[in-house]
């Protein structure tokens, strides 16, 4: 099934009554179109009339006896018995055709941006869905484009591209009926050069298809280039490098001309050909009526409205060759979006997971070992036991393995060797959703929404505006909140950067707070502060750690002298742990670092 088939099938389905009431009022639209060139063969009649026979008994000639019919019934003082009844039903059909191309269209357009809603809906959940190493393969912008550009496009696909196709298929119907009604010979005869439209068309679709893949990879990756100068434009403006990025953006850019042109020669083909097959139809046809005119065979009104019926036949048939190269183009989004669609999480879901506890009593690591890739293992045979309400702070040089280590505990990534239990149950036996909702986590980078400080507060947690203000004043956080402008109704800067990054630490532990994880994993929280914001910081995580099992990585040794364990961490292995006086004492890894840092201060 193509990929347009199965969306259809997907998303368009459950909107199968308007569709079909669509594509009904859009079929009577084709139907005035019809009816309105039969009419117009009365223009140019003398209004008598003529005694067909043979090929020209049919339409026309029971067109001709329903008007003498009607003009027999209407009064002799009438005024349409002087010419205005023609005119009148050519205005009655116009306005017609126009009410239910309206309508059609209308909902035709409805149900594919309905469609085209659950389908966005479907692919940003499915993103969510993934495991953290995806969007680390996949950039932002990437995953931006195929959200919205790609989806957008698929939106003309099920909506407006959709009602034109049923609109002018209609018409190429309701005319295809009618010049074979006046003449089917002929016709038939016109038709053999049908393949000289549909073989090349197919070509160029296949093309423009392919050039369009290239054009939404090459669109991902300059949304991707902005997106990084503009997230770090003062990197940027430090180092004067205004000049390199429009440089590389330019080089970019060029790229996506280059691809935009190859898809517009490709479409703009659709059109000569289609002209081309167009003057050979009309010079066949301007042979076969002089010998019908000479012959005595053929009226003047007839061949005109012959050729009107033509003509409104074609046309529908050319929008129909550029719609179908739009939709090419649409079709590429397409792929594009249902190739992420199918992508399944690489960190498995067991089936029939089982409870997480509410308050765990032991979190062990079992032989644990981890790598990003083969070549390179992260962590190896790590063996640690962590009781509830125990604090255990892990320390090495950078590329020890800490953060990996604590990023297992969540379930971000699997362990590829041991496992990790939590009073005695596998972490991969559990629902990673509820796991998560018993872990609390801090991290040095700390990124709160476009949204009020409430909002940020209470996300992991929806709760009262009380319960929010005791969370912050547990975190040290409510005093500064009080002296923003709108209080806990201030809308914050993209990633919270309107606050210092103090600030930010707090808020990020009011809102761990107010979740009541019994888990807790504190990521080099008070790393990157000055003096003065670590320690409000550092007493609001004294606050947040009471009562907690809590993992902490810190790099700066003097806030985890008080931690029940200290576990010093080396090219992935635990060389040694203990308290921080007995790690002292015993002259190794971790009296190596602590000297360093004493030394440095």
């Amino acid at each position: 099934m193509s990929r347009l088939l199965r969306f259809f099938n997907d998303h368009l389905r459950a909107h199968a009554p308007l569709i079909a009431g669509a594509s009904l009022l859009l079929l009577l639209a084709g139907l005035c179109q019809g009816a309105l060139i039969a009419s117009i063969k009365f223009v140019f009649d003398d209004g008598k009339a003529h005694a067909l026979s043979g090929a020209q008994i049919g339409l026309f000639g029971q067109l001709e006896h329903l008007r003498a019919w009607v003009m027999a019934h209407l009064p002799e003082a009438s005024a349409l018995r002087t010419g205005l009844l023609v005119p009148l039903v050519l205005v009655l059909l116009f306005a017609l055709k126009g009410l239910f191309t309206y309508a059609g269209t209308l909902l035709m357009v409805r149900s594919g941006i309905r469609a085209t809603q659950a389908f966005r809906e479907r692919l940003f959940a499915h993103l969510l869905a993934q495991e953290p190493a995806f969007f680390q393969k996949h950039p932002v912008g990437e995953l931006i484009t195929r959200s919205i550009s790609d989806v957008g496009a698929v939106q003309g696909i099920a909506s407006n591209q959709l009602a034109e196709a049923v609109r002018e298929i209609c018409v190429a119907v309701t005319m295809l009926a009618t010049v074979l009604y006046m003449d089917w010979k002929l016709s038939l005869t016109l038709f053999l050069a049908g393949p000289l439209v549909v073989l090349p068309v197919k070509r160029l679709s296949q093309r423009i298809r392919k050039v369009n893949h290239r054009n939404q990879e090459a669109s991902s990756r300059l949304l991707q280039r902005l997106k990084e100068v503009f997230s770090n434009i003062r990197v940027v403006q430090a180092f004067a490098r205004e000049s390199y990025e429009v440089s590389r953006f330019q080089v970019q850019n060029q790229e996506l001309y280059r691809l935009g042109m190859k898809s517009a020669r490709a479409s703009a083909l659709s059109t000569p050909i289609m002209e081309l097959v167009g003057g050979l139809l009309l010079a066949g046809l301007a042979a076969y009526a002089a010998g019908r005119f000479k012959a005595g065979t053929l009226t003047t009104e007839n061949f005109l409205t012959y050729i009107l019926a033509i003509y409104a036949l074609y046309d529908p048939l050319r929008r129909l060759t550029k719609l179908n190269n739009e939709i090419q183009v649409a079709s590429a989004s397409l792929d594009r979006v249902y190739s992420m669609l199918d992508r399944k999480p690489e960190l498995p879901v067991t089936p029939d997971p089982k409870p997480v506890p509410a308050r765990p009593g032991l979190l062990r690591f079992e032989g644990v070992e981890f790598a990003y890739d083969e070549k390179h293992p992260v962590l190896r045979g790590i063996d640690l036991e962590v009781r509830a309400g125990e604090t255990v702070a892990l320390v090495g040089g950078s590329g020890g393995g800490k953060t990996t280590l604590v990023n297992l505990v969540p379930r971000f990534f699997d362990p590829t060797a041991g496992r990790i239990t939590l009073d005695g149950l596998d972490l991969r036996d559990l629902d990673p959703r509820e796991l998560r909702k018993i872990i609390g986590i801090v991290t040095q980078e700390t990124l709160l929404f476009m949204d009020t400080v409430h909002d940020n507060i209470a996300y992991g947690k929806q709760a009262s505006r009380e319960a929010v203000i005791a969370a912050a004043k547990k975190a040290h956080a409510h005093d500064f909140i009080t002296t923003l402008p709108h209080g806990y109704d201030t809308p914050l800067a993209e990633t919270g950067s309107s606050l210092s990054g103090g600030q930010r630490q707090r808020l990020a532990i009011a809102r761990a707070l107010l979740q009541d994880p019994p888990i807790l994993i504190l990521d080099e929280a008070t790393s990157a502060l000055d003096t003065e914001s670590e320690r409000a910081v550092q007493a609001a995580l004294e606050t947040l750690m009471q009562d907690r099992t809590t993992l902490v990585i810190a790099h700066r040794l003097s806030t985890i002298q008080r931690a029940t364990r200290i576990c010093a961490m080396k090219q992935g292995r635990i060389v040694e742990q203990g308290t921080h006086d007995d790690l002292l004492a015993r002259h190794g890894e971790y009296a190596r670092l602590h000297k360093l840092q004493f030394a440095e201060a």
